[in-house]
C-alpha cells in the first residue's frame, strides 16, 4: 500500500487543529481559566459554574485533538500505518453533528480532515 500525501500530512493537520482550537480557547476563555489556576487546579471546577466547566471541557477537547493527531502522525510515518477509515468516518459523525448543533464553529475544520482519512490508498504499483 502506498499512502498517500495528503494522507501523511493529516496527523500534522489535525495536530495544527487541536493547537488552534486550544489557543482559541485560552484568548477566549481566560477570564475563567486563570482562576482555575489561581485556586490550585484541584476541584476547582463545581457544579453551576458553567463557564469554567465549558472553559475545561474546550480545552480538554483541543488537547485531545492534538493527541490524536499526533498518533495518527506516529502511525503514518513511524509504521507506515494509514488510519482505520473508521476512524476518519467517526470524526466525520462528530463533525456534522457539530455542525448542525453549533454552525458557526470550528467543526468545519474537521470535515476535510475527515474526508482525507476515509479515502483508500492504493496499491504499490497500481
Amino acid at each position: 500500500m502506498v499512502i498517500s500525501r495528503s494522507k501523511q500530512q493529516i496527523g500534522v493537520l489535525i495536530m495544527l487543529t487541536g493547537l488552534l482550537h486550544t489557543g482559541v480557547g485560552l484568548i477566549l476563555f481566560t477570564k475563567y481559566l486563570l482562576p482555575i489556576l489561581s485556586e490550585g487546579v484541584w476541584n476547582t471546577v463545581q457544579e453551576g459554574q458553567w463557564e469554567r466547566g465549558t472553559s475545561f471541557w474546550f480545552m480538554m477537547f483541543g488537547l485531545l485533538f492534538i493527541m490524536l493527531g499526533y498518533i495518527t502522525d506516529w502511525l503514518v510515518r513511524k509504521r507506515g500505518i494509514s488510519p482505520p477509515a473508521a476512524f476518519g468516518w467517526m470524526l466525520f459523525a462528530l463533525c456534522v453533528l457539530g455542525v448542525v448543533i453549533m454552525p458557526v464553529s470550528g467543526f468545519w475544520l474537521g470535515l476535510p480532515q475527515a474526508w482525507i482519512l476515509t479515502r483508500k490508498d492504493t496499491l504499490a504499483g497500481g
